[in-house]
């Protein structure tokens, strides 16, 4: 029963005890009238009677019968008015006891629909704070989330610049080396130009030296100095264009030595780790030996401007080159080699 009025609400347990006090007042009635009829005077002077003495008996014997009987209806009416005070006053406590009891539901539902609202409040309030750190949890994201990716364009955009300023500088540098190629080969042109010419000049003076020599035809000695002469020129000229071949070599040697030395600096270089220190303008001469195919058997840094870990970093980057580059023809190969280091920092 008790389980069953916790879950009734207020409304309707006020509506029970309504309907209950009615009832006890229809019953209350229901008695009253049923005691009326049934005459409960006439048991009260009964029961009245047990307790008078004999002298009363005979008092009453000796009154006249209108008295009796007024004096019955007398004390009718006094018992009448009792029990309807009697009733009366049930009736009061009753009603003040109902009106007690709905002024207590009455309470209690304002005090449920208190806490219901207090609960209400509570959970709203529980709702707005979710919401708030919901919120807030959605900006720092969104927030962390530009953050990253503007760092990461920041970054793109660095490698970017690095990407064009080294594809900038290596264009410049491949400029450069074709200009300076194209000088040279303008400049051995030139040169060659020149010698073809003076060829050409000797040639004639010596056509017409032949010339005059025939026409001196009759003085024989005279011949014979200019044969002599003319011998001596064609020497001449047999060394000076065996002069021009050695030159030539000389010069395409000293070319491709040229070439074997870069080939040279850009594999040491790619294998050259810098240092922690910072050391722009150290460099070292290193003296080399190898065997054919370029085949490193020993490494010695004769001559250092940087400290010791620098010069471990050129003698390391030597024997990682191994085996070096060989030359573009066999006559430049040496067993030992000393070059000068100097790293692109």
């Amino acid at each position: 029963m008790a389980k069953f009025k916790r879950h009734l609400p207020m409304s309707a347990t006020i509506a029970i005890v309504v309907h209950v006090a009615v009832i006890l007042l229809l019953v209350i009635g229901f008695q009253f009238k049923t005691d009326k009829k049934s005459n409960p005077l006439d048991n009260i002077n009964t029961i009245n009677a047990t307790v008078i003495n004999s002298k009363k008996l005979d008092t009453e014997k000796k009154l006249p019968p209108k008295e009796n009987e007024q004096e019955k209806k007398l004390a009718e009416e006094k018992k009448l008015q009792q029990i309807k005070q009697k009733q009366e006053e049930e009736k009061k406590q009753l009603q003040a006891e109902l009106e007690a009891e709905k002024k207590k539901a009455e309470e209690a539902q304002k005090k449920a629909a208190a806490e219901q609202q207090k609960a209400q409040k509570i959970k709203q309030q529980a709702e707005a704070e979710k919401q708030r750190v919901e919120e807030e949890a959605r900006k720092q994201a969104e927030a962390e989330k530009k953050r990253l990716e503007e760092e990461v364009k920041k970054q793109a955009e660095l490698e970017k610049k690095k990407a064009e300023e080294a594809q900038k500088l290596a264009e410049q540098k491949k400029a450069e080396e074709e200009k300076r190629k194209a000088e040279e080969a303008k400049k051995l042109a030139e040169e060659k130009k020149r010698k073809e010419e003076e060829a050409k000049k000797l040639a004639a003076e010596a056509k017409k030296r032949q010339e005059e020599e025939k026409l001196a035809a009759e003085q024989a000695a005279e011949k014979e100095r200019l044969a002599k002469i003319l011998a001596a020129e064609e020497a001449e000229i047999n060394a000076a264009e065996a002069e021009a071949q050695r030159v030539a070599k000389a010069r395409a040697m000293s070319k491709d030595i040229a070439i074997y030395q870069d080939a040279l600096r850009t594999r040491i270089q790619s294998r050259w780790r810098k240092p922690l220190s910072e050391q722009p303008d150290a460099w070292c001469k290193v003296y080399v030996r190898q065997a054919p195919g370029g085949y490193v058997e020993d490494v010695v840094v004769e001559q250092c401007t940087g400290d010791e870990a620098f010069r471990r970093s050129v003698e390391e980057a030597v024997w990682k080159s191994d085996p070096l580059p060989e030359p573009p023809t066999p006559e430049l190969f040496d067993r030992e080699l000393r070059f000068k280091f100097i790293p692109e920092i």
